[in-house]
């Protein structure tokens, strides 16, 4: 739910002229933003995209205070004066967009075990068998990786940093029509993302080396060799009950599989993946499960995730990953003003999150 909102009388002018509120607009810019349907009640009919978009833009700049796009100065004054009062209407659908993220990833959702809390308060997890803890603290710039074993029916508690993305640049972009407003939340909401991501994937990569047994039943290197993947496979699915497995890796990790499975045997629907997606879909009957890729950084040359790994995981609950999210978004001013510095780079978003590995089920890993 939207949270309690108190605005000045130049606001709720700018509410009353237009007609609205302050429930309607946030969800009008949530549903823009993620790309809902969108229907006037009034009129009972649907509403376009771009329709949608020039109602927020004409709001925003109408909040802004913003007469004249084409006068620059007038431009930096307006979102100087009554930024703030702007930004306190978008926080809510930066946050919502976010958490909507986090939802189409099928990997996100069946090894990572999300909470969020307000800000401040204690949130522990409960683990139940003898595990290993690795928390990464990461900052805007470096990861700080603190690991410790906990016991049976113990509790941990995954700590959280603040992280920033820098929005000036995009406001302006915004204001002046450039970008719509689907593309200005999906860029905040995608760098933070990107920020969770490889936190994630960076302790991820490594939690084999914090296994309980590290054997050849468990952990392979160099070529696939089929014989000793299927062991693995056997190993990791006995070791957790006789639970199903699945293999994990990024596209170009999990294509390398289809060397190992002879053309002639393949079902025709492998057949159809493999031409449709270039993997196989299925291992022999263990399910392949994707992990979605992505870069470091704007230059292109880094991936998060290794290219060369294949995780080979039960299919149960073993959300090992835990991840702390406390849900709320902030704009802010940081730098002060000076003659050449433009008002429209010195704004920032800015969010909490934790992530910390609990290692306690069995899984294998082969890095080729």
């Amino acid at each position: 739910m939207p949270k309690m909102m108190n605005f000045s009388e130049r606001v709720n002018g700018v509410f009353a002229a237009m007609d609205t509120n302050y429930d309607e607009m946030n969800a009008l810019m949530q549903d823009v933003a993620l790309g809902r349907e969108i229907f006037d009640e009034e009129t009972g009919r649907a509403i376009n995209k771009a329709e949608a978009n020039a109602r927020i833009l004409d709001f925003s700049r109408q909040v802004l205070g913003i007469t004249d796009i084409k006068d620059a100065k007038s431009v930096r004054r307006a979102i100087r004066d009554h930024g703030r009062e702007w930004f306190d209407i978008i926080e809510d659908t930066i946050d919502v967009v976010i958490a909507a993220g986090f939802e189409d990833s099928m990997w996100f959702n069946t090894y990572v075990e999300k909470k969020t809390v307000a800000f401040g308060d204690r949130l522990d997890f409960y683990v139940e068998s003898d595990s290993v803890l690795s928390v990464a603290k990461a900052g805007t710039s470096h990861h700080d990786h603190i690991m410790q074993r906990i016991g049976a029916g113990t509790t941990v508690t995954v700590p959280t940093d603040l992280y920033v993305v820098k929005v000036g640049a995009d406001i302006n972009k915004y204001v002046l029509g450039q970008v719509d407003w689907s593309k200005l939340v999906a860029k905040i909401a995608d760098a933070f993302m990107l920020q969770i991501q490889s936190g994630i994937y960076a302790e991820v990569a490594n939690a084999y080396t914090k296994l309980p047994v590290q054997n050849s039943n468990f952990i392979g290197t160099g070529s696939l060799v089929k014989a000793d993947l299927d062991n693995i496979i056997e190993s990791v699915s006995a070791a957790n009950g006789g639970a199903a497995v699945a293999i994990v890796g990024t596209k170009s990790a999990l294509s390398k599989l289809s060397a190992l499975v002879p053309v002639n045997w393949i079902a025709d629907k492998q057949k159809d993946a493999m031409a449709d997606t270039g993997l196989i879909g299925v291992y022999e009957g263990t399910t392949l499960m994707e992990i979605p890729q992505r870069f470091t950084d704007k230059t292109l040359t880094t991936k998060l995730f290794p290219t060369n790994v294949l995780m080979i995981m039960a299919i149960v609950d073993n959300q090992f990953v835990k991840f702390v999210d406390e849900g709320d978004t902030q704009i802010i001013e940081v730098n002060e003003r000076g003659d050449y510095l433009s008002d429209l780079q010195s704004y920032e978003v800015q969010r909490r999150f934790g992530i910390g590995v609990v290692v306690g089920r069995q899984f294998g890993q082969w890095t080729i």
